[in-house]
This record gives C-alpha cells, sequence and structure tokens, in this order.
C-alpha cells in the first residue's frame, strides 16, 4: 500500500483541484478514490474481510439537523424532495440542508484540509489509508452483504463509503430502426453482430456510435476483452507476463471487434472526428442506431430528442459461443464526516437514499443494491438474457505504478491499434511496458 502522510494529502489539496465526471464518464473523483484502494498484484483481487456489521442506530437517535454537500447541482430539487419524505419518516429530523457545488473535487478538497466537512457528502479522493482520519465507518447500516464495489471503499476491513449508483455496459439499440431494416432483436453472439451491422450499413444508417474523438467513450471496450479473458482482473494480472499485448490476447481480440467495425465501415465516415455530443443527436434521430456505452446514456438520448420506448438495451457479445457478460461500474460514493455531531442522522440519511428515497428509479439508474429490482424496461430487458455480471475491480498499486510509468491509457491504445498496424502498436505496448517495469522494480 502506498505511504501517505496527512501532511502530504494537505499539501496536494492546496496544489491541485480535480474535476469530477462529466457526461456520464465514470472516471470520476469516486473511482479516482477508489482506485487507490487496491491489492496486491500478487493476491488477485482479495481484500480484507469486511468488520462484521452492528446493530443500526435506534430511530430515537435519529433527530436533530445534517448537512449533505453533493456533485449533483443540477438535481437538487430532488434532492430536497428525498430530505422531506426522510424528515416525514423521521419526525425527530428538524434540517437537511442540502449544498450542490459545482466544483465538487476542488471546493471540498480544501474543506477537509480545514476541517469544515458537512455530515453527508459525496466520497473525496484520498488514498484509502487516510479513510479514518476523515470519514466514519458505514459497517453498521446492515448493507455490506447487499451492495456492489466494497473492495473499492473498504480499508483495513471497515467499510468507509458506498456507491450511490451503478451503471451497466451495454449495447444501446433503437428498436425502430430494427423494425424497419426487418431485425428481430439485439444480437448474442458476435456473428450476429457483424450481421446486423451489415444490415444497417445496406439500408443507410451508421451501424455504431463510438466518440471517438473525445475518446473517454472507448474505455467501455476493455471490458470486452475481460469477458474474453473470463473475469475482471485482466488488467490486474499484466504483472504475470512480460507481453499482455498481443493480437490473439484478450486484448487483442477485443480491439479486434472495434477494428472489424472500423474496417467494414460500421462507424462514422469520420471518426476522427466523432464526438460523443454528436453521437447522441444522432442516434436521438435515428441515423445512428447502436452504441456499446453505459446504460446512463439513454436519458441523455431522450434529452436529445429521442422517445424513450425507442431504446432498447442488451449484452454486447464478445464471440460466437452464445455467453454473454454484464459490467456494473461505481460512481460517486456516499461518505459519512468522522467528526460529524450527528453521526446516526447522518448514517440514516444514507440508508433511506439507497433504500426508500427512490432516487435510482426516478433518474432512471441502477442501484448499487445487489437485491434491487430493475427499475426501467430496458434494464429488465438487459438482465431478461441472463448475461454473468462482472464487478469492476480496483487496479493493484504496483499495476497503477507501471501503466502510470509507460504513461498507458486504454483509450489511447485502442485509437493507435485501430488507425495503425496492431502488432506492431503492441510491441511498442510490450516494450514501454518491461521498461517501465524493470525500472520500477515490478
Amino acid at each position: 500500500m502506498k505511504k501517505w502522510t496527512t501532511l502530504t494529502l494537505v499539501s496536494m489539496m492546496t496544489l491541485a483541484l480535480l474535476t469530477g465526471c462529466g457526461s456520464g464518464n465514470s472516471s470520476n473523483d469516486s473511482n479516482a478514490a477508489a482506485s487507490s484502494n487496491k491489492p496486491s498484484a500478487s493476491n488477485g483481487n482479495s481484500a480484507s474481510p469486511v468488520a462484521s456489521e452492528s446493530a443500526e442506530p435506534a430511530e430515537s437517535e435519529i433527530k436533530g439537523e445534517i448537512s449533505f454537500a453533493t456533485h449533483r447541482v443540477d438535481q437538487i430539487e430532488h434532492l430536497e424532495r428525498y430530505a422531506e419524505a426522510f424528515k416525514k419518516k423521521y419526525p425527530g429530523i428538524t434540517d437537511v440542508k442540502i449544498e450542490g457545488i459545482k466544483d465538487y473535487s476542488g471546493v471540498m478538497k480544501v474543506r477537509i484540509a480545514a476541517g469544515e466537512l458537512p455530515d453527508v457528502f459525496s466520497l473525496i479522493a484520498m488514498p484509502p489509508a487516510e479513510y479514518p482520519n476523515y470519514y466514519e465507518p458505514l459497517d453498521d447500516l446492515g448493507l455490506n452483504d447487499r451492495i456492489w464495489f466494497k473492495e473499492f471503499t473498504t480499508y483495513d476491513g471497515k467499510l468507509y463509503a458506498i456507491s450511490q449508483q451503478a451503471a451497466i455496459n451495454g449495447l444501446v439499440y433503437n428498436k425502430e430502426v430494427f423494425k424497419t431494416v426487418g431485425i428481430e432483436g439485439p444480437p448474442k453472439t458476435l456473428a450476429e453482430f457483424y450481421d446486423i451491422c451489415e444490415k444497417l450499413k445496406a439500408a443507410g444508417y451508421v451501424p455504431m456510435a463510438t466518440g471517438f474523438k473525445d475518446a473517454w467513450t472507448l474505455q467501455y471496450y476493455e471490458k470486452l476483452s475481460e469477458f474474453i479473458y473470463g473475469n475482471a482482473n485482466l488488467r490486474n494480472d499484466k504483472l504475470k507476463t512480460e507481453t499482455p499485448f498481443t493480437v490473439d490476447g484478450p486484448y487483442g481480440q477485443g480491439l479486434t471487434i472495434f477494428k472489424t467495425m472500423y474496417d467494414k465501415g460500421y462507424l462514422a465516415s469520420d471518426i476522427l472526428s466523432e464526438t460523443y455530443d454528436q453521437n447522441l443527436r444522432d442516434m436521438a434521430s435515428g441515423k445512428v442506431v447502436m452504441s456499446y456505452i453505459g446504460n446512463w446514456v439513454i436519458q441523455p438520448i431522450v434529452q436529445a430528442g429521442g422517445k424513450l420506448e425507442n431504446y432498447g438495451f442488451a449484452p454486447m457479445p464478445h464471440d460466437n459461443s452464445g455467453k454473454l457478460y454484464g459490467n456494473i461500474m461505481p460512481d460517486w460514493s456516499y461518505a459519512v464526516n468522522k467528526d460529524s455531531k450527528n453521526k446516526a442522522a447522518a448514517k440514516a440519511f444514507i440508508k433511506f437514499m439507497l433504500e426508500e428515497s427512490g432516487d435510482n428509479d426516478e433518474h432512471m439508474t441502477v442501484s448499487p443494491l445487489k437485491d434491487a429490482k430493475p427499475n426501467t424496461p430496458y434494464l429488465e430487458e438487459f438482465y431478461s438474457y441472463n448475461p454473468e455480471m462482472m464487478e469492476s475491480l480496483p487496479v493493484p498499486d504496483d499495476v497503477d505504478a507501471v501503466e502510470k510509468k509507460m504513461q498507458y491509457k486504454y483509450r489511447v491504445l485502442l485509437q493507435e491499434a485501430v488507425l495503425g498496424d496492431m502488432k506492431a502498436v503492441f510491441d511498442d505496448y510490450n516494450k514501454k511496458w518491461n521498461e517501465a517495469r524493470k525500472e520500477l522494480g515490478k
């Protein structure tokens, strides 16, 4: 585990302002924090056992007022409505003060350095070893066995935060266009996927949107390589080999799917100028028919003019076996201030938001509770195909160090491999990988 001192952390806060995710990009501050909570590569995806859950706070303790700071500045009215419902459930609560902060990461890093945290807030990125200095354990909420992503926010056997929502990667498709072209439904195999793309192309449609220029939308394609690998440890296992990037290996097979779409003309005619925002408009109009991305994208497509009932959501096939996978990823997480004067009410508020507020249902997002039922027709459709769900995992410190040393970014690898000679690109990446390992002694 990396060694960070409190002094180092405070100094970092005053010098660096990190921004959270935008436009659905899941590389947010929550994941930045989570990525530091890493098992060693030699231990795979093992983690310290979570502390046993103790009794929840008694209802008589849930009283007074609490403060809640959030990055969700565009949803304050909704959050205030949930707060009112929380107060009705617990008459002893006098007020829930909600503050939406636009530059959330920057502002909150300053506040944490000054010791001015609210009672409840969205987790701020820091090394997990620092969690006990600022965050209150949440093991007593009775949710440890019900939530996704415990490994991301657990340190020394204690759970310090819970994801506010989750995202599932899948194939978004226009059901009306499928009917027009005579396509019965989403593909179950890779061959079926290519066949659908060919039919759409022949009918004058652009089969797939990728946001190639913006690049952050390309991150989801790494999950296809994980599906081929058979588990979510593909990235974490790279230290086991000197040649993690090979054409016939998981990375090569996964990227070949993208390269095939490019070579066969299933993507935008000029992918170098293709943006996420334009993808939304084109998918809303029906010009572009499919995209492999998170389920959250359906709502902005609707906001761009599409009709909700026109869009389906299904697992993306990675081979011709018929076995389907889905990947579920974390988002920002709820946390409680270690120095809160009203911890019982703060914890009760988090549990209420997750279990009773209706937040995920109203915003058509995926609940972080494993036993929650799908809350939209397209999520019901996704699960109807019985995919095996892969939970995203933190990246070990040693793997992260090597990747940073060689300046590795998957989206850049994808762009270079698709537009150039894949084998030559992989040979270069393997060379950089081994040079970085040698320099770091990994």
